[in-house]
């Protein structure tokens, strides 16, 4: 039961009960009266002298809902309005009776009780006795995150004393008709029902998280099955028709094809049809193949598949009596009817996949952890920058960044407002949709540039909701969503399920913000000039290792630090790192980052093996500002040796417009002191090399007994491979 919800123009059902009961009274409802406004704002969908009449005028014995050997059968009919997708919904969420519960609150309290007690003889009659019921009945419907609870009255518009919306097979059983009403009130009218998504009816019944699988397999990767394999796409129907999820599926139009026109195998184009069940069969004992079926539902009430396991076909000749019963199979033309899983993903164009992802924690299965955001695109505010095509103005989108841990599933799900009330008027949803990027392990502010890698996208549709399921490795991402047109506005509401605990946080700021004390605190350096971004793409080592890479920023002669460490590798030769650091410097001639290579042992203390040092104001000037470039170093150690010098070779490759521009150089191991860095200012020498100078480095102290100085030379444990680039300005 959700623990939360609004009541839709605040009107208190238990209040409204007990007024009309006391009083004797019926009740009408004022807010969705029994008018022709109720019914249509444009067309009128049927001809006729329309009569509203209350449920017991209707059958003598009205319930709520009638089970057959305890068990809820979903023989649910559609009426006048074009609203197959919610019917078909509600067959669904009919073989699934645990679920009810959520729609139709307390549902055995809210039922007429036919009573013939001796009570009644003496003039004592219960509230609820079907000549004393008030007819005022509550649903729960899942609208933009909220749980909104509707009441309506029993009035239900007929044509010669039958109904002419959605209603049972049964006279007496009355649940969908009532709930069609309060959908139709939360909506507008019975005619805003026209038309719609089985995904938004299943989320709006159960509030669980859609998925749609196109089932096309003529696309040019084969389709999902082929992806996937055969196998592993039924096991993964099978587990989750096993944890209760809500399923539907439809065939979508061609060119030369009309919605709703039948074809020969007796499906219907533009329809949908609710999955009720999902089985495997076995013929016999002897027999180890096994059929998988899927039972589906028209919500028309007739017009079924006539091919392979439909109602009269040869194959349930091979099946037995009893098992033939347990699956509930009726030679009947009721709308319900099976078919083989290979028929079903050769004849329909989508699968929906809903499910409750919101599983209590102490149920067994898998725990989703969730988190929700609320806000808008506006105009006003500048968040309104449409898809990722508009480069100028995609990144004033609204930001959300979290940080992976561990391999990661996370399930996210973007809704928009419901225009169904509104589209009567000519407005449409919106084209909507978002992508997932992955930044700097350290980013902290909002991204403004189109240099990040698109981890995950969906495509942008004007559906109300669009989700996507993306594995994620270790690393930190931001989700970006839009609209697809720049300047649209209208307000969204993210939901995001991850396999593991991850902390969703908005980015709301563009920059780090200036403080009036830097001047004093930082030696005159009052803001930040530029940054910095520095990609660990490879370590090449020479022998097998296990480790990780520890970053060490120093900016204003080595006075303020940052220290990062990367993702640790085991036992490679060659490790594939990856991580990206963003750094914001104040000086970017005294500026760089030492990465030190270190081993880790299960029983001992971590060691440095080999370090990489690289100065930032090589890259700072006019000509290398802004390029990506791709520096590979041999690792380095610090000894006491003789004054001769030593050469460390570095290769630098510029990566800008995917054109190499390699240049070598041979660098000359200078002796320095610990808190200094190599610098890489370049100038010829004779013999065509680039020598590495620094007007930054301090003469160490040389050993006048030994004669030995601190150099840097080859660790001879391999080499780091990187990317910098440097940017002026902070906005990147």
């Amino acid at each position: 039961m959700p623990s939360r919800y609004v009541k839709l123009h605040k009107q208190n059902y238990k209040k409204l009960f007990l007024n009309c009961a006391r009083k004797g009274e019926h009740f009408r409802d004022e807010h969705f009266p029994p008018v022709e406004s109720s019914l249509w704002k444009n067309v009128q969908p049927v001809q006729g002298n329309i009569e509203w009449k209350r449920c017991k005028d209707l059958c003598k014995n009205p319930h709520l809902f009638i089970f057959k050997n305890g068990q809820l059968i979903p023989e649910v009919v559609q009426g006048a309005v074009g609203n197959c997708w919610l019917v078909s919904a509600l067959g669904v969420l009919a073989a699934h009776p645990h679920l009810l519960e959520k729609v139709v609150p307390r549902w055995g309290l809210q039922d007429w009780v036919h009573s013939d007690e001796p009570g009644r003889q003496m003039g004592v009659y219960h509230l609820r006795d079907t000549e004393r019921h008030p007819g005022i009945f509550r649903f729960r419907f899942y609208r933009f995150g909220q749980w909104i609870e509707v009441v309506v009255d029993d009035y239900l518009p007929t044509i010669n004393g039958r109904l002419i919306y959605a209603h049972s097979k049964n006279p007496n059983e009355m649940w969908c008709a009532l709930l069609e009403k309060a959908y139709a009130k939360l909506c507008g009218c019975y005619e805003a029902l026209d038309s719609g998504s089985a995904s938004d009816a299943l989320v709006d019944l159960t509030g669980t998280v859609p998925e749609t699988i196109d089932l096309s397999q003529d696309d040019g990767d084969g389709g999902i099955i082929k992806k996937m394999g055969e196998d592993a796409f039924i096991y993964y129907i099978l587990k989750a028709a096993k944890k209760d999820a809500l399923m539907s599926c439809s065939i979508n139009a061609l060119d030369e094809e009309r919605i709703e026109e039948r074809l020969p195998n007796g499906l219907i184009i533009g329809h949908s049809y609710g999955i009720t069940q999902i089985q495997k069969l076995r013929y016999n004992w002897r027999d180890k193949k096994e059929v998988l079926l899927f039972r589906l539902h028209n919500p028309w009430g007739e017009v079924e598949w006539n091919g392979p396991w439909s109602d009269s076909s040869p194959e349930w000749e091979k099946v037995t009596e009893s098992k033939r019963k347990k699956l509930g199979q009726i030679v009947e033309d009721d709308g319900d009817f099976w078919m083989a899983f290979e028929d079903f993903v050769e004849n329909f164009s989508n699968l929906v996949i809903c499910r409750n992802l919101n599983t209590p924690w102490y149920k067994l299965g898998q725990h989703w952890h969730s988190i929700i955001f609320r806000g808008v695109w506006s105009v006003e505010t500048g968040t309104a920058g449409g898809c990722i095509n508009n480069q100028e103005t995609f990144y004033q989108n609204p930001q959300f960044a979290f940080t992976v841990t561990k391999p990661t599933v996370i399930i996210i799900a973007l809704m928009q407002e419901d225009h169904r009330a509104v589209k009567l008027y000519g407005t449409d949803n919106l084209t909507i949709g978002f992508v997932c990027l992955k930044v700097e392990e350290n980013r902290k502010y909002r991204i403004h540039r189109p240099t990040y890698v698109v981890t995950s996208r969906v495509t942008f549709i004007n559906a109300r909701e669009v989700t996507s399921r993306v594995a994620l490795n270790p690393g930190r991402y931001i989700i970006i969503p839009s609209t697809f047109n720049a300047g649209e506005e209208g307000s969204y509401f993210l939901r995001m399920f991850s396999s593991r605990y991850i902390d969703v946080k908005p980015l709301l700021k563009d920059k780090p913000k200036k403080k009036w004390y830097y001047p004093l605190v930082y030696w005159g350096n009052a803001y930040y000039v530029g940054m910095a971004r520095v990609q660990i793409m490879k370590v090449h080592l020479k022998r097998e290792f296990s480790g990780f890479i520890k970053i060490t920023f120093s900016d204003l002669k080595g006075r303020l630090h940052e220290y990062y460490v990367s993702h640790s590798f085991k036992k490679a030769i060659v490790a594939d790192i990856g991580n990206e650091y963003v750094f914001y410097i104040r000086d970017p001639l005294t500026s760089g980052i030492i990465l030190q290579l270190c081993e880790s042992h299960t029983f001992s203390k971590t060691k440095v093996v080999g370090e990489m040092r690289v100065g930032f104001e090589n890259y700072c000037r006019e000509d290398k500002e802004g390029r990506i470039w791709e520096i590979t170093k041999t690792l380095t150690k610090m000894v006491q040796v003789p004054k001769s010098l030593g050469v460390v070779t570095t290769k630098e490759v510029e990566t800008d417009g995917y054109t190499p521009n390699v240049s070598r150089r041979r660098e000359p191991l200078q002796g320095t002191s610990n808190n200094s860095i190599i610098r890489d200012n370049e100038t010829s020498n004779s013999d065509g090399h680039h020598m590495a100078t620094s007007p930054h480095h301090f003469a160490p102290g040389i050993n006048t007994k030994t004669m030995l100085v601190p150099q840097y030379i080859d660790a001879g444990i391999g080499e780091i491979q990187i990317r910098v680039s440097y940017f002026n300005g902070v906005n990147a």
